[in-house]
This record gives C-alpha cells, sequence and structure tokens, in this order.
C-alpha cells in the first residue's frame, strides 16, 4: 500500500513538471511568434540622434510604427571603448523582449561580446539569457526592463538621454 502511494505521488509530481514545462514553453513561443511577426512587417521608422556627456556619445534612436502604434525600438552607442545595440519588442504598448549586445574591452585586449535575452511577461523577466545560458541575473532584466519603458515614452519628448541615462 505504501509503495502504491509513492508511485501516485511520483506520477502526481512528474505530471506537475510536465504542466509547468509546457506552459513555460507556451510563453516562450508566444513571445518568438510575436517578436517574428514583428520583424516581418513593413514597419515606418523614425530615427534620432542623442548624446551625454559620461553616458552616450553617438547615440542613436529608431522608432518602428505598425500604424500609429511603436512595435520595436532600437538604439544604439558607445561610450570610451565599449559599444552596444539594443532592441526591444511591444505588444500593445508593453515590452515583450529585449536583445543587447554589448562589445568591448580594454585597450590593449580584445574585444569581448556579450548578448542578453530578456523575455518579459507581465512587466516582469520571464527569462533571462546571456548567449545560450539561462541566468538568474535580476539586475540585467531590471535594468533592460526599465530602459525599454522609458524609451518608449521618451517617444512624446524626445528627451533620450534623460530617459536612458540613469
Amino acid at each position: 500500500m505504501m509503495k502504491h502511494f509513492q508511485n501516485l505521488l511520483i506520477i502526481f509530481f512528474l505530471l506537475l513538471c510536465g504542466q509547468a514545462l509546457a506552459q513555460d514553453n507556451a510563453i516562450i513561443v508566444a513571445i518568438r511568434k510575436e517578436y517574428n511577426r514583428i520583424n516581418g512587417l513593413k514597419l515606418s521608422k523614425q530615427n534620432y540622434k542623442y548624446e551625454k556627456e559620461g553616458c552616450v556619445e553617438d547615440g542613436r534612436v529608431n522608432y518602428f510604427f505598425e500604424g500609429k502604434s511603436i512595435v520595436k525600438i532600437t538604439e544604439a552607442g558607445s561610450i570610451g571603448d565599449g559599444s552596444w545595440t539594443a532592441n526591444y519588442f511591444y505588444h500593445a504598448g508593453k515590452p515583450i523582449f529585449c536583445y543587447e549586445l554589448i562589445e568591448g574591452g580594454p585597450a590593449a585586449g580584445p574585444d569581448i561580446k556579450t548578448e542578453h535575452r530578456i523575455y518579459i511577461k507581465d512587466g516582469r523577466a520571464y527569462r533571462v539569457m546571456e548567449g545560450k545560458k539561462v541566468m538568474k541575473s535580476e539586475n540585467i532584466s531590471k535594468e533592460q526592463i526599465q530602459r525599454a519603458n522609458n524609451i518608449y515614452k521618451a517617444y512624446a519628448t524626445k528627451k533620450f538621454a534623460d530617459a536612458l541615462c540613469f
């Protein structure tokens, strides 16, 4: 009887894990589907430049519109020996995905490239990846989600340095 109960508990646990994994995959698949949909559209584009001493040199922001809705924003810049590009994707005005590539390193050493992917659900990081590795980096995701929200709102004022240099 005890063995039978243990087997039932194991089966129940495996079913719960399988259900959670399926739900996790469904959320990531939905975000990827919207990402691919946005990238497949013919979007209108508006370009802007910005700079702020100690924060960014040669900053560039591009807003991409589906009709009148912002669905994608790209932002790039450099400071010292480093540079970055960031791509933010939105659904109904809320960020759903961020991709960031950071390049740079010491003047005498090799360049280092770091990629971050942040899948966002309900305003919070759902999955954070560095390269192909899943991370639990709260700092990276909180900052990128804040940047995604700030740059979205900055379209109205065009004060990009104020929105991105914090």
